[in-house]
């Protein structure tokens, strides 16, 4: 269990990918590049998800999810990933992405 307080610590954020690429050498990894526009400090982040088995990098290509943004970043397949998209496993195990409802949410705005 964590606290009120720590999860306070958890900063989500819209994000829009502008580039998503297969890593050819995972079985298991797409890599996105990712718009947070200028409010979550850094414009463009890389960001890798574990998703290959059930989408390709085309389904990405300039849609809106809710990503971590405040993650340490972590080496993956000699590149930073910085940040982590959200999603919910699905009874098949396939996940389902958080996307914001309607086309308002701008890119960067906070998830609360």
């Amino acid at each position: 269990m964590m606290t009120i307080d720590d999860f306070a610590k958890v900063e989500m954020r819209v994000g829009e990918v502008t580039e998503a690429n297969e890593v050819i050498k995972s079985t298991k990894l797409i890599k996105l590049t990712v718009n947070f526009g200028p409010s979550a400090g850094s414009e463009l982040r890389t960001i890798f998800t574990g998703v290959k088995q059930w989408y390709k990098p085309k389904y990405f290509l300039n849609k809106k999810f809710v990503f971590v943004t405040n993650l340490q970043p972590r080496r993956m397949m000699g590149e930073e990933s910085q940040g982590m998209i959200l999603a919910a496993e699905g009874s098949d195990g396939k996940p389902i992405f958080l996307v914001p409802a309607g086309k308002k949410a701008e890119i960067g705005a906070k998830v609360r």
